[in-house]
């Protein structure tokens, strides 16, 4: 098991994740699961690619691959994200279902994730960490203009939304952030 000390991850958290394999010795492998699917696939496409995700947390799992990394980072002109929520449900349920879920940890890569709100909605649909890349990206962006470092703004974000997150666990009455995870 690993731990954190918030469930909000930084750039270097995320790099880390993903070369866990030498580190660890082997005890860890990460996996990426994109969720982003072709926009020539059309409506049909979001389905098709929620159940090729679901077959594939299950296969990585199956191979060994103890953290799993839902990613909608290849989002662009081309290719259409799934909702990040959705995408993390849909993973957690089917794992849940086949009696894998507690041989994983789900970790979720969004540029959707911006607010309290939705880092306390993942969570609750089984994310145990939480990378908002795009956000983070944008404080490097602006962190200039607003006369701190890129460091201290992204570590103000990260205390932020950890405090917020406190405040919506305490107000469900729930007193540590693995009760909250998957809880739905």
């Amino acid at each position: 098991r690993l731990e954190v000390s918030q469930p909000i991850l930084d750039v270097a958290d995320m790099a880390k994740l993903r070369d866990i394999e030498r580190p660890s010795r082997g005890k860890f492998r990460s996996f990426e699961l994109d969720i982003t699917y072709p926009s020539s696939w059309g409506k049909a496409g979001i389905e098709a690619r929620l159940a090729s995700l679901c077959a594939q947390a299950a296969d990585a799992i199956a191979q060994g691959h103890n953290i799993l990394i839902v990613s909608d980072r290849q989002a662009g002109r081309e290719r259409v994200a799934i909702p990040a929520l959705l995408a993390t449900s849909a993973i957690h349920q089917h794992l849940v279902s086949k009696g894998l879920r507690t041989s994983s940890g789900l970790v979720v890569e969004t540029g959707s994730a911006r607010e309290v709100h939705h880092f306390a909605l993942l969570a609750g649909y089984g994310a145990e960490a939480i990378h908002p890349y795009l956000a983070m990206e944008t404080l490097a962006n602006q962190a200039a203009t607003a006369g701190v470092t890129v460091d201290k703004a992204i570590g103000n974000y990260i205390k932020a939304i950890g405090k917020g997150l406190q405040k919506v666990l305490s107000k469900m009455g729930i007193s540590t952030y693995m009760s909250y995870t998957g809880a739905q």
